[in-house]
Protein backbone atom coordinates (compact mmCIF):
# COMPACT_ATOMS: atom_id res chain seq x y z
CA UNK A 1 0.00 0.00 0.00
CA UNK A 2 1.36 3.77 -1.18
CA UNK A 3 2.12 5.39 2.37
CA UNK A 4 0.39 8.29 2.04
CA UNK A 5 1.21 10.06 5.33
CA UNK A 6 1.48 13.95 6.34
CA UNK A 7 4.10 15.02 4.41
CA UNK A 8 4.43 18.75 4.10
CA UNK A 9 1.61 21.14 4.32
CA UNK A 10 2.85 24.16 2.57
CA UNK A 11 2.79 27.29 4.49
CA UNK A 12 1.88 30.34 1.71
CA UNK A 13 3.48 33.55 3.42
CA UNK A 14 4.15 37.02 1.23
CA UNK A 15 7.86 38.06 3.20
CA UNK A 16 10.06 35.03 3.34
CA UNK A 17 12.85 36.21 4.97
CA UNK A 18 10.88 38.04 8.06
CA UNK A 19 8.77 34.11 7.95
CA UNK A 20 12.08 32.09 8.03
CA UNK A 21 13.60 34.02 10.41
CA UNK A 22 10.68 34.02 12.62
CA UNK A 23 10.35 30.01 12.66
CA UNK A 24 14.74 30.05 13.27
CA UNK A 25 14.14 32.26 16.39
CA UNK A 26 11.62 29.65 17.55
CA UNK A 27 14.47 26.50 17.07
CA UNK A 28 14.15 25.17 13.53
CA UNK A 29 17.11 24.97 11.22
CA UNK A 30 15.51 26.24 7.82
CA UNK A 31 18.35 25.92 4.92
CA UNK A 32 18.98 28.76 2.89
CA UNK A 33 15.56 29.01 0.17
CA UNK A 34 15.37 27.49 -3.17
CA UNK A 35 12.88 28.06 -5.74
CA UNK A 36 10.30 25.52 -7.48
CA UNK A 37 10.48 25.38 -11.21
CA UNK A 38 6.87 27.19 -11.67
CA UNK A 39 7.95 29.97 -9.79
CA UNK A 40 7.97 29.08 -6.23
CA UNK A 41 10.43 30.45 -3.31
CA UNK A 42 10.79 27.92 -0.93
CA UNK A 43 12.47 26.88 2.47
CA UNK A 44 12.40 23.98 4.78
CA UNK A 45 13.03 22.32 7.86
CA UNK A 46 13.38 18.82 7.65
CA UNK A 47 12.43 15.74 9.66
CA UNK A 48 12.36 12.23 8.59
CA UNK A 49 9.51 11.82 5.87
CA UNK A 50 7.94 15.28 6.48
CA UNK A 51 8.60 18.56 6.48
CA UNK A 52 7.72 22.56 7.62
CA UNK A 53 8.04 23.83 4.25
CA UNK A 54 7.81 27.73 3.79
CA UNK A 55 7.02 29.08 0.32
CA UNK A 56 6.42 33.09 -1.36
CA UNK A 57 6.05 34.17 -4.62
CA UNK A 58 9.86 34.34 -5.99
CA UNK A 59 9.68 34.54 -10.24
CA UNK A 60 6.00 35.42 -11.69
CA UNK A 61 7.15 34.87 -14.43
CA UNK A 62 7.07 31.06 -14.53
CA UNK A 63 3.87 30.42 -12.11
CA UNK A 64 2.12 29.28 -15.71
CA UNK A 65 4.44 26.73 -16.22
CA UNK A 66 3.99 22.90 -15.45
CA UNK A 67 0.15 22.95 -16.02
CA UNK A 68 -1.09 19.35 -14.82
CA UNK A 69 -4.62 18.85 -15.81
CA UNK A 70 -5.34 22.40 -15.63
CA UNK A 71 -3.76 22.90 -12.02
CA UNK A 72 -0.89 25.01 -12.09
CA UNK A 73 0.85 24.71 -9.01
CA UNK A 74 2.59 28.52 -8.80
CA UNK A 75 -1.07 29.95 -9.49
CA UNK A 76 -2.85 27.83 -6.95
CA UNK A 77 -0.02 29.27 -4.72
CA UNK A 78 -0.10 32.20 -5.70
CA UNK A 79 -4.26 32.31 -5.70
CA UNK A 80 -5.22 32.01 -1.77
CA UNK A 81 -1.74 34.26 -0.99
CA UNK A 82 -3.61 36.96 -2.92
CA UNK A 83 -6.36 36.37 -0.28
CA UNK A 84 -4.05 35.37 2.81
CA UNK A 85 -1.00 33.97 4.31
CA UNK A 86 -1.88 29.89 5.33
CA UNK A 87 -1.50 26.72 4.07
CA UNK A 88 -2.41 26.32 0.33
CA UNK A 89 -2.40 22.56 0.08
CA UNK A 90 -0.90 19.82 1.81
CA UNK A 91 1.72 17.00 0.49
CA UNK A 92 0.82 13.29 1.43
CA UNK A 93 4.22 11.02 1.37
CA UNK A 94 4.65 8.02 -1.26
CA UNK A 95 7.22 6.00 -2.41
CA UNK A 96 5.05 5.08 -5.25
CA UNK A 97 3.62 7.98 -7.05
CA UNK A 98 1.63 5.66 -9.64
CA UNK A 99 0.32 3.17 -7.09
CA UNK A 100 -0.97 6.28 -4.62
CA UNK A 101 -2.38 7.47 -8.25
CA UNK A 102 -4.62 4.04 -8.88
CA UNK A 103 -5.36 3.49 -5.28
CA UNK A 104 -7.54 6.76 -5.00
CA UNK A 105 -9.24 6.36 -8.13
CA UNK A 106 -10.18 3.01 -6.58
CA UNK A 107 -12.00 4.79 -4.21
CA UNK A 108 -13.47 7.58 -6.95
CA UNK A 109 -10.47 9.89 -6.19
CA UNK A 110 -8.99 10.92 -9.72
CA UNK A 111 -5.86 12.29 -10.00
CA UNK A 112 -6.07 15.73 -11.91
CA UNK A 113 -2.94 15.75 -13.30
CA UNK A 114 1.30 14.49 -12.68
CA UNK A 115 4.18 16.77 -12.17
CA UNK A 116 7.59 15.67 -12.72
CA UNK A 117 10.72 17.93 -11.97
CA UNK A 118 14.30 17.73 -10.54
CA UNK A 119 16.74 20.91 -9.49
CA UNK A 120 20.70 20.84 -9.44
CA UNK A 121 22.25 19.84 -6.22
CA UNK A 122 25.68 19.20 -4.43
CA UNK A 123 25.89 16.40 -2.23
CA UNK A 124 27.51 16.21 1.42
CA UNK A 125 30.70 15.37 -0.57
CA UNK A 126 30.66 18.01 -2.67
CA UNK A 127 29.57 16.44 -5.74
CA UNK A 128 27.15 17.55 -8.54
CA UNK A 129 23.96 15.62 -8.27
CA UNK A 130 20.06 16.37 -9.38
CA UNK A 131 16.74 15.28 -7.28
CA UNK A 132 14.11 13.38 -9.16
CA UNK A 133 10.60 14.52 -7.87
CA UNK A 134 7.06 13.39 -8.67
CA UNK A 135 3.79 14.72 -7.76
CA UNK A 136 0.20 13.43 -8.56
CA UNK A 137 -2.57 16.69 -8.03
CA UNK A 138 -5.91 15.47 -6.39
CA UNK A 139 -7.51 19.02 -6.47
CA UNK A 140 -10.61 19.78 -4.98
CA UNK A 141 -12.57 22.04 -6.07
CA UNK A 142 -15.13 22.60 -3.02
CA UNK A 143 -12.40 22.59 -0.52
CA UNK A 144 -9.32 23.97 -2.48
CA UNK A 145 -7.38 24.57 0.45
CA UNK A 146 -7.97 21.12 1.37
CA UNK A 147 -6.30 19.80 -1.82
CA UNK A 148 -3.34 17.14 -1.44
CA UNK A 149 -0.79 15.71 -3.70
CA UNK A 150 1.33 12.41 -3.07
CA UNK A 151 4.89 13.57 -3.52
CA UNK A 152 7.22 10.34 -4.45
CA UNK A 153 10.96 12.12 -3.62
CA UNK A 154 12.99 9.39 -5.66
CA UNK A 155 15.89 10.79 -4.16
CA UNK A 156 15.21 11.02 -0.73
CA UNK A 157 18.54 11.05 -0.12
CA UNK A 158 19.20 14.22 -1.99
CA UNK A 159 17.04 15.75 0.86
CA UNK A 160 16.81 14.11 3.99
CA UNK A 161 20.79 15.27 4.90
CA UNK A 162 21.40 14.39 8.94
CA UNK A 163 22.78 17.69 9.34
CA UNK A 164 19.83 19.32 8.26
CA UNK A 165 17.79 17.45 10.28
CA UNK A 166 18.80 18.36 13.54
CA UNK A 167 16.76 21.19 15.26
CA UNK A 168 17.85 23.11 18.34
CA UNK A 169 14.37 23.18 19.18
CA UNK A 170 14.55 19.10 19.48
CA UNK A 171 11.92 19.30 16.55
CA UNK A 172 11.54 15.87 14.93
CA UNK A 173 8.16 16.19 13.07
CA UNK A 174 4.32 16.73 12.94
CA UNK A 175 1.94 15.02 15.23
CA UNK A 176 -1.42 16.47 13.84
CA UNK A 177 -2.50 19.06 11.49
CA UNK A 178 -5.60 21.34 12.68
CA UNK A 179 -8.68 21.85 10.40
CA UNK A 180 -10.75 24.49 10.76
CA UNK A 181 -14.03 23.97 9.22
CA UNK A 182 -18.03 25.34 9.78
CA UNK A 183 -19.13 21.71 8.80
CA UNK A 184 -16.67 18.87 9.54
CA UNK A 185 -18.86 16.39 7.81
CA UNK A 186 -17.92 16.85 4.49
CA UNK A 187 -14.10 17.40 5.38
CA UNK A 188 -14.10 13.57 7.10
CA UNK A 189 -15.47 12.25 4.40
CA UNK A 190 -13.00 13.86 2.25
CA UNK A 191 -10.31 12.57 4.40
CA UNK A 192 -11.22 9.23 4.69
CA UNK A 193 -11.72 8.61 1.44
CA UNK A 194 -8.35 9.53 0.77
CA UNK A 195 -6.44 7.39 3.28
CA UNK A 196 -9.35 4.82 3.63
CA UNK A 197 -9.74 5.26 7.24
CA UNK A 198 -12.95 5.65 9.38
CA UNK A 199 -13.20 8.95 11.31
CA UNK A 200 -12.31 8.27 15.45
CA UNK A 201 -11.46 11.27 18.35
CA UNK A 202 -8.61 12.28 19.92
CA UNK A 203 -7.11 12.90 22.92
CA UNK A 204 -8.73 16.54 23.75
CA UNK A 205 -12.23 14.86 21.87
CA UNK A 206 -11.55 16.39 18.36
CA UNK A 207 -12.80 14.61 15.47
CA UNK A 208 -9.81 13.16 13.73
CA UNK A 209 -9.33 11.14 10.55
CA UNK A 210 -5.86 8.60 10.86
CA UNK A 211 -2.53 8.50 8.51
CA UNK A 212 0.05 6.50 8.40
CA UNK A 213 2.52 9.71 9.21
CA UNK A 214 0.13 12.06 11.77
CA UNK A 215 -3.26 12.83 12.17
CA UNK A 216 -5.90 15.02 11.08
CA UNK A 217 -8.21 16.67 13.85
CA UNK A 218 -11.03 18.99 12.68
CA UNK A 219 -13.01 21.01 14.77
CA UNK A 220 -15.09 24.47 14.49
CA UNK A 221 -13.59 27.26 14.83
CA UNK A 222 -14.87 27.79 18.16
CA UNK A 223 -13.23 24.53 19.42
CA UNK A 224 -10.00 25.80 16.85
CA UNK A 225 -10.32 28.87 18.56
CA UNK A 226 -10.18 27.32 22.21
CA UNK A 227 -6.97 24.93 21.21
CA UNK A 228 -4.40 26.97 19.95
CA UNK A 229 -5.40 30.28 21.82
CA UNK A 230 -6.34 32.29 18.97
CA UNK A 231 -9.38 34.39 17.41
CA UNK A 232 -9.69 33.49 13.83
CA UNK A 233 -10.47 36.19 11.74
CA UNK A 234 -14.15 36.54 10.39
CA UNK A 235 -12.78 35.73 6.74
CA UNK A 236 -10.46 32.77 7.45
CA UNK A 237 -12.61 30.33 6.19
CA UNK A 238 -13.75 32.57 3.05
CA UNK A 239 -12.08 29.95 0.99
CA UNK A 240 -13.68 27.08 2.72
CA UNK A 241 -11.91 24.85 5.85
CA UNK A 242 -8.59 25.75 6.00
CA UNK A 243 -5.53 23.98 8.14
CA UNK A 244 -5.13 26.29 11.95
CA UNK A 245 -2.25 24.55 13.34
CA UNK A 246 0.27 22.20 13.33
CA UNK A 247 1.20 20.05 16.51
CA UNK A 248 5.23 19.24 15.86
CA UNK A 249 6.66 16.84 17.95
CA UNK A 250 9.82 17.67 19.90
CA UNK A 251 12.02 16.03 22.52
CA UNK A 252 11.52 17.77 25.69
CA UNK A 253 9.09 21.26 25.66
CA UNK A 254 11.92 22.53 28.11
CA UNK A 255 14.13 22.46 25.16
CA UNK A 256 11.70 24.80 22.91
CA UNK A 257 11.70 27.06 25.89
CA UNK A 258 15.35 27.23 25.96
CA UNK A 259 16.04 27.78 22.25
CA UNK A 260 12.65 30.06 21.34
CA UNK A 261 14.52 33.48 21.10
CA UNK A 262 11.97 36.70 21.36
CA UNK A 263 8.61 34.54 20.17
CA UNK A 264 5.88 34.37 23.14
CA UNK A 265 4.97 30.85 24.02
CA UNK A 266 2.22 29.70 25.88
CA UNK A 267 0.78 26.51 28.06
CA UNK A 268 -1.97 25.39 27.17
CA UNK A 269 -3.45 21.71 27.48
CA UNK A 270 0.14 20.39 27.91
CA UNK A 271 1.76 21.55 24.91
CA UNK A 272 3.43 25.33 24.31
CA UNK A 273 1.77 27.07 21.56
CA UNK A 274 2.59 30.25 19.28
CA UNK A 275 -0.94 31.28 18.93
CA UNK A 276 0.90 34.43 16.54
CA UNK A 277 -0.30 33.59 13.50
CA UNK A 278 0.49 36.68 11.27
CA UNK A 279 4.00 36.49 12.80
CA UNK A 280 3.88 32.18 11.67
CA UNK A 281 2.29 32.28 7.81
CA UNK A 282 -1.41 32.28 8.91
CA UNK A 283 -0.72 29.04 10.95
CA UNK A 284 -0.56 28.80 15.14
CA UNK A 285 1.47 25.86 16.24
CA UNK A 286 1.74 23.86 19.23
CA UNK A 287 4.76 21.47 20.57
CA UNK A 288 4.12 18.60 22.01
CA UNK A 289 6.18 16.55 24.23
CA UNK A 290 7.06 13.59 21.86
CA UNK A 291 10.11 10.93 22.06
Amino acid sequence: MAFLGIDHPLIAVRDLEQTIATYRALGFFIAPPGQHPWGTSTALALFHHQILEIVSIGDPSLLDGYEAGGFRFGRHVERFLNLSEGVALTALFTEDAAQAEAELAARNIPCTGTVNFGRDVRRADGQPDRTKTTLKIFHNADMPRLSVFACQQHRRDLLEFPDRMTHPNGAHGFEAVTIAAEDVAPVLDWLCALHGENPGKDALGFDRVATTNGYWRIGTPAQVNALLGVELPDDFLASGPRIAGLDVRVKDLAQVQQAAAGVMLHQRDGALVVSDMAKLGGIALRFVNRS
